[in-house]
């Protein structure tokens, strides 16, 4: 039976190689699992399924990296998450009720959701007191 623990650490694992692509065939795959069975107890452990998780990672990483890499178009930055470049605006407008653009020229920002409690919001001090 899979408990919490190794839901924990299937997370793990999906952040370790999200930049690869990772597909859940492929944690359920490392982790010995059978593709239903691990997709109904992650949504039992997490309140979520496992495709949401991702998508979820997926756009919270990519409004980071919006922040963090002004030199890259947002654009670019869809494309690298796995969006065509008409489907990226609107994904992320529907998840952060912000188009990308907005969301590059807003202030900096101190507060965000945290991508693996989305009910929980993290708090993190301006870049300019990382100096």
């Amino acid at each position: 039976m899979i408990n919490e623990e190794l839901i924990n650490k299937s997370v793990d694992y999906i952040i370790q190689h999200f930049d690869e692509g990772i597909s859940v065939k492929e944690v359920t795959d490392h982790f010995h699992f059978s593709k239903f069975y691990f997709c109904r107890v992650f949504k039992e452990v997490t309140g979520e399924s496992i495709y949401a998780f991702m998508k979820r990672l997926k756009m919270d990483l990519s409004a980071v990296d919006i922040k963090l890499e002004k030199h890259k178009t947002i654009t670019d930055i869809g494309l690298n998450y796995g969006y065509s470049p008409s489907n990226y605006s609107s994904a992320f407008r529907k998840h952060h009720h912000v188009s990308p653009v907005e969301f590059r020229k807003s202030t900096n920002c101190t507060i965000m959701l945290n991508p693996f409690y989305p009910n929980n919001f993290a708090k993190f001090d301006t870049f300019d007191n990382y100096g």
